[in-house]
């Protein structure tokens, strides 16, 4: 390896598809190869020097010549790479895939650029070859749907249902941006299906704007395929697409180039172009006749010069109705509603679609609401019970921990209110069960007092998991096994059955610990 480096590190490598250091044609399936500093993901971040190739769509390296190929990016097709930063080191890249980033270090700036290039050029032979071969496709198996690579072993279960359950939802069956059929991919903070090329697009977008998940590779808790259905390309379209026909944008088709596709997605997430101006006047927000008892929101605004309707959206269950309504209908305007006061009061009616607009607008999913008791709408959220639009919120970047003007956070607002899915959703998502509220009670201590014996035995089984954590060190392991399965057993409850976890008082108080 050393005398094949030699002789690459002497050649003149330039720009031309000739002479370049990587081919793509390779007989060994070898893209490009060569010695590479890798830095450690450790405390320390050490440099070691590896032999890196890029061989059959993949990224891997070797310690020494009869080493076993690590692999560090599973399918090119998932990543972006980029020109690194390193305070200390020079010819740095970045290769990023979904679950972790991998910083590099060549031995010039030329072989940093081939290296960049090598790896560009093979994400983008990567997609033509998926392209071609959805072309080629005429039908898929009944009894499967396999993902976009074909990995050893079996099929992992579960993972058919998840694809069918959410490419059934509403404009769920092609691609949110580009309408290629049969999406396999997920942003799960929006709630929408995508195709690998779109995926990867928002993928390069930040965390901040989508969260990209695959629906036949990864595992599905639960409450994110609940969310996952409650949303859709077609609600989330209605707000990000509202303006386009007013406009002389196309949206790009299946065929079109990547970087149409691109220059479509930044647009429409990152720079919003296309989105409704929220209504000047007249514009509000029909609270559903079925929460006929739910409380006048401080929010709400003396009534404006009535204008024309606006376009009706209905979403499962409640309604987002823009109308002019009756003057005993309970309604608020949204004209004098920030965004963030807007994802406030949606919340509250666990209604989707609008706290998705809210978010569009531009709302801060942490918005406190200083005239409610400096509420937030997770805590809005939780009054309810619900899973759903929390799960939204957090998926969205909501704090789990931020607390009221009483001291308490979403995880004592669930557990005064008994709602044991939730605490169960925020324990798993990082909820402090040591924090105090004004009269010094924790979360236990409060689930002790109303005699909520699931939810104590929640609180106890994350406390000791946290300790046994603790006590391993970092390199222990994620989590007791009897802690992972009652947890699991809770999440699949409170998504599919919540009635079982409604149990009478009587119940909880003989209930075994």
């Amino acid at each position: 390896m050393e005398q094949r480096h030699t002789v690459i590190k002497q050649k003149d490598v330039i720009y031309d598809d000739s002479l370049m250091e990587f081919n793509m044609e390779a007989p060994n399936g070898v893209v490009m190869e060569g010695y590479l500093y890798k830095r450690a993901s450790n405390a320390f971040k050490t440099w070691n020097r590896r032999w890196f190739s890029i061989q059959n769509n993949q990224l891997v390296y070797q310690k020494k010549l009869k080493d076993n190929l690590t692999v560090v990016v599973e399918d090119l097709r998932l990543c972006t790479v980029k020109t690194g930063v390193d305070n200390e080191r020079r010819f740095c890249f970045e290769v990023v895939s979904p679950t972790k980033s991998c910083m590099l270090q060549a031995d010039s700036e030329k072989h940093q650029q081939t290296w960049i290039q090598a790896v560009q050029n093979s994400i983008a032979t990567a997609f033509n070859e998926r392209r071609e071969d959805n072309y080629s496709k005429t039908e898929r198996s009944a009894t499967m749907s396999p993902g976009v690579f074909d990995f050893p072993g079996e099929a992992k279960p579960g993972k058919e249902k998840v694809l069918e359950q959410v490419q059934s939802i509403g404009g769920n069956a092609l691609c949110c941006d580009c309408n290629e059929p049969l999406p396999e991919w997920a942003s799960i903070n929006l709630g929408i299906t995508l195709c690998i090329e779109c995926s990867g697009i928002h993928r390069s977008l930040g965390v901040h704007f989508s969260k990209v998940r695959s629906l036949t590779l990864d595992s599905w808790e639960p409450e994110l395929l609940k969310l996952m259905c409650e949303l859709g390309n077609s609600n989330i379209n209605q707000i990000y697409e509202a303006r386009i026909e007013d406009m002389t944008v196309k949206k790009p088709h299946p065929g079109s180039p990547r970087q149409e596709k691109e220059a479509w997605i930044r647009a429409k997430y990152v720079e919003k172009k296309f989105i409704q101006k929220l209504p000047e006047s007249a514009v509000r927000l029909h609270k559903s006749s079925s929460k006929p008892n739910q409380r006048t929101s401080t929010l709400e605004r003396p009534p404006k010069p009535e204008k024309p309707p606006k376009p009706f959206v209905k979403s499962r269950g409640k309604d987002v109705n823009y109308k002019t309504p009756s003057p005993n209908e309970s309604t608020e305007e949204l004209r004098d509603l920030h965004p963030g006061a807007l994802l406030y009061r949606a919340a509250a009616l666990q209604n989707l679609p609008v706290m998705a607009d809210a978010l569009a607008h531009g709302a801060d999913v942490n918005w406190v609401n200083t005239s409610d008791e400096n509420k937030t709408p997770l805590i809005q959220a939780v009054t309810p019970g619900s899973l759903v639009a929390c799960e939204f919120l957090l998926q969205n970047g909501a704090h789990v921990n931020q607390m009221d003007i009483h001291s308490r956070g979403p995880l004592h607002h669930a557990t005064i209110h008994g709602h044991t899915g939730l605490v169960c959703l925020f324990l798993k998502r990082g909820a402090s069960q040591t924090a105090v509220d004004e009269n010094g009670k924790n979360p236990i201590t409060i689930a002790i007092d109303t005699a909520n014996a699931d939810i104590v035995t929640l609180l106890r089984l994350a406390k000791m998991n946290e300790e046994l954590r603790e006590s391993e060190g970092v390199f222990g392991q994620s989590g007791d096994e009897t802690y992972n399965d009652i947890f699991r057993d809770f999440s699949q409850m409170a998504s599919n059955n919540p009635e079982k976890l409604k149990r009478k008082s009587h119940e909880l108080r003989t209930s075994t610990l």
